[in-house]
């Protein structure tokens, strides 16, 4: 099973689009859903959310409160699925990506998807970096997880 991990703001938002669209809530960039579209089409990897925002949002689709289910909505419109979360481990970013991986030994690889600087040893060569200040998710930072992802 592939894996990509995935944060949302300043991954499928950036400052400017949340600024410019005007309103609160889950605000995610169509562009950038396409380009997540393509990953998971071209790799068939599963989304785990490290997003704050995942605390709104349940595996069992019936525990979700409003905004969990504002994110699968969104989600279903481009025929994306979230596949499971990390445990909340307050700040540690991180650790939550560790735990994970520990409790699901049968990942065979995975890809971050952030705009936080993460810096563990087992995340090298598996992170992707983006800007939350002008373009979050990109062409190349698609390919790149794409890359990562293949292998």
């Amino acid at each position: 099973m592939k894996i990509i991990f995935l944060d949302f703001d300043g991954v499928l938002n950036s400052d400017r689009y949340i600024r410019d669209c005007g309103h609160t809530g889950v605000v995610l960039d169509p562009s950038k859903m396409k380009l997540l579209k393509k990953i998971t089409d071209s790799t068939g990897a599963k989304i785990v959310l490290t997003t704050s925002w995942k605390e709104h949002w349940d595996k069992d689709n019936t525990k979700c409160d409003p905004t969990g289910e504002q994110i699968n909505s969104i989600f279903k419109q481009y025929g994306l699925e979230i596949y499971d979360k990390t445990p909340v481990i307050r700040p540690d970013r991180e650790n939550e990506i560790k735990k994970w991986l520990e409790d699901n030994p049968e990942t065979e690889n995975f890809a971050v998807l952030d705009d936080m600087r993460l810096v563990a040893d087992f995340l090298t060569g598996h992170t992707v970096k983006t800007s939350a200040f002008s373009d979050a998710l990109t062409e190349k930072d698609a390919e790149d997880t794409i890359r990562i992802l293949k292998g």
